[in-house]
């Protein structure tokens, strides 16, 4: 019996929870959340009537729940506000990753735990110290999304299919996020070898207006609708079947640092091997000198933030 658990009824984990349903990504969804009745509301809303849809059984659950769960994901927590950036929900959202870490080892959970909720770097870390797992059991999304987005761009830029390009983006899934160009594969090329033989050019500024077109979308969204929820509930959800399926895949996702780059502990993105056990190992081989020196200045920012 598959099972997850999601940690918050709110606009991202109500469409998540809707997104793992019509995957079929487990047996059984609970939904959590302290306001029980907006819980329960989104299982009335979400919960198909017909079995042709999903025979996922969705409910409104209890803490109880993560103990057998397989998966907990957490994307309780304030959301930003037009003008807000994510490091300004820290204050906000710290004790709530506490209490639910609390929670979690309370009912002796022993799932694989996916952090959503922002700012996903600090909040992944919180709730990996508050349980002291920090071997890749406890992990975000980080900037999955943001990668998400980079490859959307850029397939947009090249007129070509999302399938057709492989980039990552790094580092804190905010301001300090890093654009792992030296990464890129066009059509299984890498960047350089593909505008050469397509005789294209791509200057530093051209590159600079694709990383700041893709650093402000989250904002763009968020000043437009007031929130964000369909993309990374999408992502997550991807995320979700690869661990429930026991699939393996290479992802940028945020986890405790276990000497990369010579640091430990504090949580930012890098490319991943994920497995349903949870992250395997970080993978920064590929990272030139340029990338690292900007993830090194990442995480140094990101260990001056008090939580």
């Amino acid at each position: 019996m598959r099972k997850i658990s999601v940690i918050g009824a709110g606009n991202v984990g109500a469409t998540l929870a809707y997104t793992l349903m019509i995957n079929n990504s487990a047996d059984k969804i609970a939904i959590i959340d302290l306001n029980q009745d907006l819980a329960q509301a989104q299982v009335y809303d979400i919960r198909p009537g017909l079995e042709a849809i999903s025979r996922t059984q969705v409910y409104a659950g209890t803490y109880a729940d993560t103990k057998d769960s397989d998966l907990v994901i957490v994307t309780a927590g304030l959301g930003r506000k037009p003008g807000e950036t994510r490091l300004d929900l820290i204050a906000k959202n710290a004790k709530i990753a506490k209490d639910i870490a609390a929670k979690i080892k309370e009912n002796q959970s022993k799932a694989i735990i996916m952090v959503v909720a922002n700012p996903v770097d600090i909040i992944t870390e919180i709730i990996s110290s508050e349980l002291e797992e920090y071997q890749g059991r406890v992990f975000g999304t980080g900037c999955s999304i943001d990668s998400a987005r980079f490859i959307s761009v850029l397939a947009d830029y090249f007129n070509l299919r999302h399938s057709d390009i492989s980039a990552f983006i790094a580092g804190e899934h905010g301001a300090g996020q890093v654009s792992l160009w030296s990464s890129i594969k066009i059509c299984g090329q890498p960047l350089a070898d593909y505008l050469h033989s397509h005789n294209l050019s791509l200057t530093e500024e051209d590159k600079a207006a694709l990383d700041k077109k893709v650093a402000d979308m989250g904002a763009c969204i968020i000043s437009a609708k007031g929130y964000t929820n369909y993309g990374i509930a999408e992502v997550s959800a991807y995320i979700a079947k690869v661990i429930m399926d026991k699939q393996e895949v290479i992802l940028p996702l945020t986890r405790p640092l276990n000497g990369e780059f010579g640091y430990h502990k504090v949580c930012i993105s890098l490319p991943c091997v994920l497995t349903h056990e949870g992250i395997k190992e970080s993978l920064i081989t590929k990272i030139d000198a340029k990338e690292r020196e900007a993830l090194v200045n990442t995480i140094e920012n990101l260990q001056k933030v008090s939580i």
